[in-house]
């Protein structure tokens, strides 16, 4: 899967405040979250995309997440605008 996930002409934002305003705001189309992610940190996140029914990706690594999002750091959660 993490593999096949292509973001290529994707309006993705990266970081917890982008995703959850994305949420909040109702644009939020799909969230991916790195496994390795301290809970704490994705905690708000997965509630949110619990309550709103949001489709969920999970990514093993966050450095995968990084690499997938085209940045040079690990990420622990981005989000695909609708």
């Amino acid at each position: 899967m993490e593999n096949q996930l292509n973001l290529d002409n994707k309006n993705v934002k990266i970081g917890i405040k982008e995703t959850i305003r994305a949420i909040n705001s109702g644009k939020a189309e799909c969230v991916i979250i790195a496994r390795d992610a301290d809970e704490f940190v994705t905690r708000k996140v997965r509630e949110l995309v619990n309550v709103k029914n949001i489709k969920l990706i999970e990514i093993s690594k966050k450095s995968t997440l990084g690499d997938i999002c085209k940045i040079d750091v690990a990420a622990a959660v981005a989000v695909i605008i609708k």
